[in-house]
């Protein structure tokens, strides 16, 4: 994911943004009418005061929108949001309420930026970074027969026979809420094998079949089995877990390709071909 990509696609900057406004909204909402040089009209004043908050505001809506509909899966109702969301728009509404103050707003201004970008930086590291834990090369694929080669994160690499098109790692993974992946937590995975599938026709289309020429690690890559089934058996009453599973995505082999294998650090697998 590029830089500008993830920029775009978190919450933090567009709350930010609309925070900006909101401020310099309630401002102007907030300070007195008077003219400015003798003569000017009272009433002028005031209704520039009105329309400059009105547009304030409109512009905050707007960046408020972008917070939910842009970044697509972030959940706006979470605390840390709206905590970030109330302490920008105050900060921002000092800094204009109060501008002959400009030492210590500045002061607190810029502290309030740092918290800032410490918080987008991890926002962008707990929720884009990524664990490779293997790869799969492509030797042959034809015929309906796979000759890869499997390497995990440790360990020397296996070739393996297969039957089929199609092959699918097997990993079995804990997945963990939003608020740790936050914190820095990462999903942990028990990396087991390689299994392969075969695209066949039907009466319904096309469905896809495993064969049986599955490989299994002696020893599995990541946690240990017993801590793997303490997970899996109590689910639901460990706190900060939000889903534990097994991963099996299916991947087209092609001939003389290389495939990465990254687990994505708030969950989910990606089977990425190297160039």
């Amino acid at each position: 994911m590029s830089y500008s990509a993830a920029l775009v696609g978190s919450p933090y900057p567009w709350l930010a943004v609309s925070a900006l406004f909101l401020g310099a909204a309630l401002q102007r909402a907030t300070r007195r009418v008077r003219s400015r040089y003798l003569g000017d009209d009272l009433a002028r004043a005031r209704a520039s005061k009105w329309l400059f908050f009105s547009l304030f505001l409109s512009l905050s809506i707007i960046a408020a929108l972008g917070a939910v509909f842009v970044p697509g899966r972030a959940n706006l109702t979470h605390p840390r949001f709206l905590w970030f969301y109330a302490a920008c728009t105050v900060l921002f509404f000092l800094a204009f309420r109060f501008r002959k103050s400009a030492g210590t707003v500045t002061l607190l201004l810029l502290l309030a930026l740092a918290f800032t970008a410490a918080l987008f930086l991890r926002s962008l590291t707990g929720f884009t970074g990524e664990t490779e834990i293997g790869r799969v090369r492509v030797l042959a694929a034809r015929d309906g027969r796979l000759k890869l080669e499997l390497l995990a994160s440790r360990g020397e690499p296996v070739i393996l026979d297969m039957r089929g098109s199609y092959f699918a790692p097997v990993v079995k993974v804990v997945i963990f809420d939003d608020l740790f992946v936050f914190l820095g937590a990462r999903s942990w995975y028990r990396f087991e094998g390689l299994t392969s599938f075969a695209q066949q026709k039907g009466e319904s289309g096309q469905s896809f079949r495993q064969q049986d020429t599955d490989y299994y690690f002696p020893e599995a890559e990541g946690i240990s089995r017993r801590l793997w089934e303490l997970y899996e058996r109590y689910e639901k009453r460990l706190p900060g877990v939000r889903s534990v599973q097994v991963e099996m995505d299916l991947k087209k082999a092609r001939e003389l390709a290389t495939y990465s294998l990254r687990l994505q650090y708030d969950g989910g697998l990606q089977i990425v071909e190297l160039r």
